[in-house]
This record gives structure tokens, sequence and C-alpha cells, in this order.
């Protein structure tokens, strides 16, 4: 299975590696640390994904997953 890429930057409020993140349900937008994303990367999913705090559907997914599902193609 391949597996979706995305990339994370530091930011100063938080003081850790953070991820924009988009639900695939709602368009709803946010952040997560990186280290509590990487805590629901399942080796059979293609990405991290956690539960949408708007709509609560486990789409929640970053955001460049996100535009690489909706648009139809994959970074490498």
């Amino acid at each position: 299975m391949q597996k979706y890429n995305f990339k994370f930057r530091y930011d100063e409020k938080y003081g850790s590696d953070i991820v924009d993140m988009k639900c695939l349900e709602c368009d709803y937008e946010d952040v997560a640390e990186l280290m509590i994303l990487l805590e629901f990367d399942r080796p059979y999913e293609p990405c991290p994904v956690l539960t949408c705090p708007k709509c609560d559907h486990d789409l929640f997914v970053p955001k460049d997953v996100y535009d690489q599902i909706k648009g139809g193609f994959i970074y490498k």
C-alpha cells in the first residue's frame, strides 16, 4: 500500500512540530501536533487519520493528503 506524504513545520506558538489538517467530509481546518498525529499512523492505512472535531467523522487528515486525495495526485 502506498502511503501519502505530508509536510510539517515548527511552530513557535506551540513549541513543537505541527501539521495543517483538513477534514475530507466537512472541510474543517485546524492544526495538530506531529507527535500526536504519528501516534495514529497505522501501517495498514495510507495516512494518519484523526476524528474531526467539527463533524466527528474519522476523516481529519493532513492538508497535503487532503489535496492529494481531492486532486487525484500523490506528492513524491
